[in-house]
């Protein structure tokens, strides 16, 4: 009698060798596109500051982790809080995984808020991943009469202002839970404001990261009387979450859509259409820098902050924002005074 071996155990072999060679001439593809080339890195600030750091230590250690070992040439576009980087790397980069760019985290919700000229979709970027998450601060000089939260509700406080986030944050916070910033615009970065509270011109600013405190050496300088994010950092335990200020479900969203992409403080993509073995790869290297322990020890040394996020969860991110009702949309850029 002639015995037949069940199909899947006939197939099964196949299927994993097939598996196999597909996964190695994937490998090889990428390893030849890149080897001898550049990586180019887009990077959408200026020389010196802290995501130009970013960008440069993470081209440092990114082509061993490639195959094929490209060198990785950071290129700085700033303009527009990195929207000038992103619509170039979405609209004009070349799409065969030479070039990515680095941006600034509302790049990924600017379009869903509308009212900037943004000039791509986020959703179709590949995105590779981010180096740090970021809690925002609101903070006094010490010397200032702002102890807490509520001293900003109760009076007017001198705000300096250098950017997004120190120009935004404020305004928003302004509008929605009623507080008594009162900006001063024209600041150079945030070396720039803290020279600015030194020399008693301001009271304090809001909308700069933790990480910016404290590479300032401004912790003991000052009173940190607001944290800005989507959870509590542990390294805040007494200071109130902004989240804990919304008053309504729809304050809630709102705060979710304005203050969310500070989880993925400085992400990495490529443009649409890059092949997907490429994406795959650039992942795949990127994961494997941020666990580099020789990263991780030039991280330390900069005093920035890690908390590293994957492209893949960056991409569900950005789906969850696009989804956003227009409703709350509409309120986010009211409450910026973009016009819709």
């Amino acid at each position: 009698m002639r015995v037949v071996a069940p199909l899947p155990f006939l197939i099964a072999p196949a299927i994993v060798l097939g598996s196999s060679a597909i996964h190695v001439a994937h490998a090889d593809e990428v390893a030849s596109f890149y080897g001898g080339r550049n990586l180019n890195l887009v990077a959408g600030f200026n020389v010196g500051g802290g995501a130009d750091l970013y960008a440069r230590l993470i081209a440092r250690h990114l082509g061993r982790h490639l195959p094929g070992g490209p060198t990785v040439i950071v290129r700085n576009m700033p303009g527009a809080g990195s929207m000038a980087a992103a619509n170039h790397v979405f609209n004009v980069s070349p799409r065969d995984g030479s070039e990515i760019g680095l941006f600034a985290g509302n790049i990924a919700v600017d379009p869903v808020i509308g009212g900037v000229a943004t000039k791509y979709d986020a959703r179709q970027f590949h995105w590779i991943g981010a180096p740090a998450s970021e809690t925002a601060v609101c903070l006094a000089s010490k010397t200032t009469a702002f102890k807490t939260f509520d001293d900003v509700l109760a009076r007017d406080m001198v705000t300096g202002a250098a950017g997004t986030g120190t120009y935004d944050f404020p305004i928003v916070l302004n509008s929605l839970l009623g507080t008594r910033f009162k900006l001063v615009k024209g600041y150079n970065g945030s070396s720039g404001l803290r020279l600015a509270l030194e020399r008693g011109e301001i009271e304090g600013f809001c909308g700069v990261g933790l990480t910016s405190v404290q590479s300032l050496d401004l912790t003991d300088k000052v009173n940190i009387l607001l944290q800005i994010a989507l959870a509590r950092n542990p390294r805040l335990p007494n200071v109130p979450l902004v989240m804990d200020y919304a008053g309504t479900e729809q304050d809630r969203q709102v705060m979710r859509l304005l203050f969310g992409w500070l989880a993925m403080e400085r992400p990495i993509a490529a443009p649409p259409g890059t092949p997907e073995s490429r994406v795959k790869a650039l992942r795949e290297a990127f994961d494997e820098t941020m666990r580099d322990p020789l990263f991780v020890s030039d991280i330390d040394k900069a005093s920035l902050a890690f908390a590293p996020m994957s492209g893949k969860h960056i991409a569900s991110f950005v789906g969850e924002i696009y989804e956003t009702s227009p409703a709350v949309a509409r309120k986010a850029a009211q409450l910026l005074g973009r016009a819709r």
